[in-house]
């Protein structure tokens, strides 16, 4: 994974970052170590092929009964549908249920009636535990033995995605935005996201999230990006994002999916294009179809980005509607650890009644160090703050859900 520094309509944000040093050297590598900590849609680390992008199936809509669309009007301006897509496993359920939990939450904020719409997009041979739960659309997957194993489930991705779009567009009623956000299982909400402004009236460009592992123009790594273009664009345009979060209209995203599936599945066809970009492949597929499009969209880092802040690396939500947990959090004072919390170990049948989340110890100055991948930097007032409140907003949106043992016993497949 590598990059330059130029991106894509970029706004810049203080944050943590990776030395010019570490860009080069963890970039590259990242990829194929790290991607079990950034890749958000896989269970564990993933790695293989894609079929021919345009794969379809019978795709059921489980959150809203099809209706007629006559006389169905289109929804305002400034209203978000969100979408998140899942493989429907144990972990990303886990992640999913507090997701939408912590939706149902922020939708009872000032703000939170310009959320209208939610979609689970469900890339799996069969129904799950959480149909009933969380609006569903049940897309049919390229690659079903995924549903047990298989090395890289993320690429049914875009065709799933591209699925539920071609259902909406037969469905229009089904659409409850004007504008689509695109977002991950593992975001906590914490306040209402807010529109970048009228869809139909303004030249608003949508949003996305600057990843600093993103590095299209690395020298190392823009020959191959320039090669998947085939052509059509120039390495220089494309940003360094990813497909989530991002916010963009509806017909932005209809015309990106086909294109992203395309070079999704022409990543996989290349042995060294996979090995190059490795787990995050990807998103690398994605910022180069809003290249090849030219879909204008606002690459922002955090505080700044109206999305998300991913602590521990971010200390202060900043302008931000969600938290990203990519990353867990270690306490250590000068001997020991002294509390951690990492998403990777609420696997398998967590999801069905999860638990509380164990909250850090009281925040005492210059007491508590965090993990050396973070440079074993104090812990903040500002971060144990952040920490402290994203944990809180999880666990008040555990409260709510009910125990799905019953429901999942009740499946005819697993």
């Amino acid at each position: 994974m590598v990059s330059s520094g130029r991106t894509y309509g970029r706004v810049r944000g203080p944050s943590f970052r990776l030395t010019p040093t570490q860009a080069v050297i963890g970039g590259l590598v990242a990829g194929m170590v790290l991607g079990w900590v950034l890749l958000e849609t896989t269970d564990v680390m993933l790695n293989s092929g894609v079929g021919a992008p345009g794969g379809t199936g019978t795709a059921v809509t489980i959150d809203a009964a099809s209706q007629s669309d006559a006389g169905t009007s289109k929804p305002a301006g400034d209203t978000i549908h969100s979408i998140i897509t899942s493989s429907g496993s144990g972990y990303q359920n886990w992640q999913g249920r507090i997701m939408y939990g912590t939706y149902k939450l922020v939708q009872k904020m000032p703000g939170g009636d310009k959320l209208t719409g939610f979609t689970r997009v469900l890339h799996r041979g069969h129904k799950d535990e959480c149909m009933d739960e969380i609006p569903t659309f049940h897309a049919i997957p390229l690659h079903p033995e995924c549903d047990t194993w298989c090395d890289f489930p993320v690429a049914d991705r875009p065709n799933a995605v591209g699925q539920w779009l071609a259902h909406v567009k037969a469905n229009p009623s089904e659409l409850k935005g004007a504008w689509v956000a695109i977002l991950e299982c593992d975001y906590v909400w914490m306040r209402p996201l807010q529109a970048p402004g009228d869809a139909y009236r303004s030249n608003e460009p949508g949003r996305q999230f600057h990843f600093g592992y993103i590095q299209a123009q690395h020298p190392n790594a823009a020959p191959t990006i320039q090669k998947l273009m085939g052509g059509r664009g120039d390495v220089k345009d494309v940003p360094n994002s990813g497909p989530a979060p991002a916010m963009l209209r509806f017909s932005d995203l209809e015309s990106v999916v086909p294109t992203w599936e395309k070079v999704t599945a022409a990543i996989e066809e290349d042995p060294e294009a996979v090995k190059l970009l490795g787990w995050v492949r990807e998103m690398y597929a994605w910022d180069i179809a809003i290249a090849q499009e030219g879909v204008a969209m606002l690459t922002e880092d955090a505080p700044v980005s109206r999305l998300i802040i991913q602590p521990p690396s971010d200390h202060r939500m900043g302008a931000a509607a969600m938290c990203h947990y990519t990353w867990g959090a270690v306490y250590n004072d000068s001997t020991h650890q002294v509390w951690s919390w990492d998403k990777r170990v609420y696997t398998d049948k967590a999801a069905l009644k999860p638990q509380p989340i164990p909250m850090p110890p009281a925040w005492e100055e210059g007491k508590y160090h965090l993990q050396e991948f973070f440079g074993n930097r104090m812990v903040t007032k500002d971060l144990h703050d952040t920490l402290a409140a994203m944990l809180a907003q999880m666990n008040a949106a555990i409260d709510t859900l009910p125990d799905l043992t019953a429901t999942f016993d009740s499946l005819p497949v697993h």
